[in-house]
This record gives C-alpha cells, structure tokens and sequence, in this order.
C-alpha cells in the first residue's frame, strides 16, 4: 500500500477533485481536510506536515488562488525525496490548472516533479507512478509480479503503451 499525500485546495473549493483518486485501491490516502486536526495552525501544521513526510507520493493541487501552504508543503516534500537541489521528483505530481497565474513560474516548477492540467491526468500519472513501483519492487516474481526476463521487459512495455 502506497502512502499519497493530497496537497491543496479543498473539496469544497475546486469541485470535490479529491474523490477522483480515492478508489484507488493501491494507495492510502492523506487528506489534510479529514486526516489532520484543523483546530489551530498549532495542531495542523505539525499535522499536516507529518502526513507529507510519511507519504510516498504527492498530488498537489494548488488551485488558481494563492496557495502559500500547499508550496510549503510542496517543498517540504520535494526535500524530504530528492537527494539533492535540482534533482527531479518522480513522486511529485502537481496540477497546475490552465487559468493558475503567474505564467512565468511554470518553468521554475517543471523542474520539481511532474506536472499535469487537469485531474485526471494526475491521476493517469499517479496510477502509472505506483503501477512501475509495484513491479520495480519485485523483478524476481516472489510475489507473483515478474516471473522472468522477458516479462519484466513484457511489462514495462505495456506500461509506456506498446502491447
């Protein structure tokens, strides 16, 4: 089960884009509106920030309004899974919606993880994310993923498309 962290705006501000990833069934989901204590910035802050750095993947949704704690938690994710400044983030997904303002801060982002503008191909992405970790995981076939060579190379074809 892969931890995923969903970062941004809230259900009730841009249209309920949560629940599009919940049936998932090979993730476990942290969502800041039901998993961390909103009480206080006291108690979600810690909260919240915990859920990033437990997590394996990030999707984030910073809307088209000004978003000051998902960047942070961006950040702190981006950090906690890269080994160095400027490296790529495989497990960083962030929908940068067509209307999000400014332009010009687009190339800066690109070069933190993937980036995607709409829902669904942030979750097309994540499901392809997990889906090559699942069988990185295991190229032995213990656990029933690969049995051999030629399905290892089997596999990853299928998953960039070639049947």
């Amino acid at each position: 089960m892969k931890k995923v962290y969903l970062a941004g705006q809230s259900n009730e501000h841009d249209n309920n884009w949560k629940e599009l990833f919940k049936d998932i069934s090979e993730c476990d989901f942290h969502d800041w509106e039901f998993d961390s204590d909103q009480t206080s910035p006291d108690t979600f802050f810690p909260d919240d920030l915990n859920g990033v750095k437990s997590a394996n993947y990030m999707v984030a949704n910073p809307g088209i309004a000004p978003s000051e704690a998902t960047w942070i938690e961006i950040g702190y994710f981006y950090a906690n899974n890269t080994a160095k400044p400027g490296d790529f983030c495989d497990k960083l997904i962030i929908i940068w919606q067509e209307a999000r303002n400014p332009k010009w801060s687009i190339e800066f982002v690109k070069k933190t993880g993937h980036i995607v503008s709409t829902f669904e191909e942030a979750k097309d992405k994540l499901c392809e994310l997990i889906k090559k970790d699942l069988i990185l995981q295991d190229p032995t076939g213990k656990n029933g993923f690969i049995s051999n060579k030629r399905d290892f190379v089997n596999k990853i074809l299928k998953l960039a498309g070639f049947e």
